[in-house]
């Protein structure tokens, strides 16, 4: 066998051997990759606000047309895929093991589409049949059957049919640009504003639609230690911070009321003086209606979560070999690169980031980047994800 290789060419120009499979085979596969992962964050979207923590013991009817839960559904295909666990990445969120025909039946079944209607503009008949369409060339393609050019236009069509609005509430839902005024009168931001400490002080956005809250914990990283090579051309800075993933493990009632909850490092320079200050922001969404109600429970969860990041950091400070559990101790290195006019300084923040392992709770989604408006035509990230599946091209 002679397997040729596609060469990537300047100007991201790709040349593909004849012998390969048609263009527009590439592009059925992407699209359809995009439209089942969107599916399956908003579905999990939806489910989390009306469930909390039962959304995982919900009926669904699998693809073997067996009455089971989704927790017992991922949990069997789980163990299956760990048997060629070499094999591409170890996922344990339960929604990246549900098929996209697992996800139609759940989005249309009797029990759950009250909860989905509001963001379909169609019946129940015509929005399953649409998808069902998508899915019916989706198999063709994933048992390796041919495909016509044309199945690309209809899945394209069927899905800006479908998908609209799904696409408005992913986009909302994950950027809540929206200032909350400050005169707000409503009780839980009366309750919630007046939170903070001497390192996190929190803020607070809504989306558009005003459908979803985003508490934003900003985290002035103290600094412990700032040691100068003998040649000065490396600062090494060791820190504190937060470990975000931990937060929904050690606070239950924070993983059952939020949505998610997501991070952000943001780019840090040095001054002239080579003075830096680090920092990070843990965003934590949740749904308007749930935050109404459950403002008490949160404002709880909050204040002990503030008051052990406090402990921890005093505990630290004290003994630089002790480590907590939100809370932990990392190195930034800071190196000088070039020489003469064309130095400059760069600086590794890697360490402060929180990485998705295999075993995070479906609650904490990472790093989110920049989330584009076309969320399902456009991304280059996935919550659950531990690596982006493509390059999105920034607006500005």
């Amino acid at each position: 066998m002679d397997w040729k290789k596609a060469v990537e060419k300047e100007g991201r120009n790709i040349d593909i051997p004849g012998e390969w499979l048609p263009l527009y085979y590439y592009e059925t596969l992407t699209i359809l990759f995009r439209v089942e992962n969107a599916l399956r964050v908003f579905v999990y979207a939806v489910l989390k606000n009306e469930f909390h923590e039962k959304w995982l013991d919900l009926n669904i009817t699998s693809d073997d047309s067996e009455e089971s839960t989704i927790k017992s559904i991922a949990k069997k295909r789980m163990a299956q895929a760990s048997t060629y666990g070499y094999l591409g990445y170890a996922i344990n969120c339960p929604m990246l093991h549900l098929t996209s025909g697992e996800l139609i039946r759940l989005i249309t079944s009797e029990s759950y589409w009250k909860y989905f209607r509001k963001y379909f503009l169609g019946s129940k008949e015509i929005i399953k049949n649409k998808l069902d369409e998508i899915g019916a060339i989706r198999n063709s393609l994933a048992h390796f059957r041919p495909i016509k050019e044309d199945d690309v236009d209809v899945i394209k069509q069927n899905a800006k049919h479908v998908l609209a609005e799904v696409e408005k509430c992913l986009f909302e839902m994950m950027t809540c640009n929206k200032i909350i005024p400050t005169n707000m009168d409503e009780n839980w931001y009366k309750e919630l504003r007046t939170l903070g400490t001497e390192n996190c002080t929190l803020s607070f956005n809504q989306s558009n639609d005003e459908n979803w809250i985003r508490i934003t914990l900003a985290y002035d990283c103290p600094l412990l230690k700032q040691q100068m090579s003998n040649t000065e051309a490396l600062i090494r800075y060791r820190i504190l911070n937060i470990k975000t993933s931990a937060i929904v493990e050690q606070y239950p009632v924070l993983c059952n009321l939020l949505t998610y909850i997501s991070e952000e490092v943001p780019y840090t320079r040095m001054d002239e003086k080579r003075n830096v200050k680090f920092s990070k922001r843990i965003s934590m969404v949740f749904n308007h209606e749930v935050l109404s109600k459950e403002y008490a429970q949160i404002k709880k969860a909050l204040e002990e979560l503030l008051l052990l990041i406090s402990k921890e950091q005093e505990m630290i400070t004290q003994d630089n070999l002790a480590s907590g559990r939100i809370v932990d101790a990392v190195v930034i290195l800071n190196k000088l690169r070039g020489s003469g006019k064309d130095a400059f300084w760069s600086m590794d923040i890697g360490s402060l980031s929180t990485p998705v392992k295999e075993n995070d709770s479906p609650e904490y989604w990472g790093s989110l980047g920049y989330v584009p408006s076309h969320f399902i035509s456009d991304t280059d990230m996935y919550p659950w994800m531990p690596v982006k599946i493509g390059s999105y091209d920034l607006p500005f």
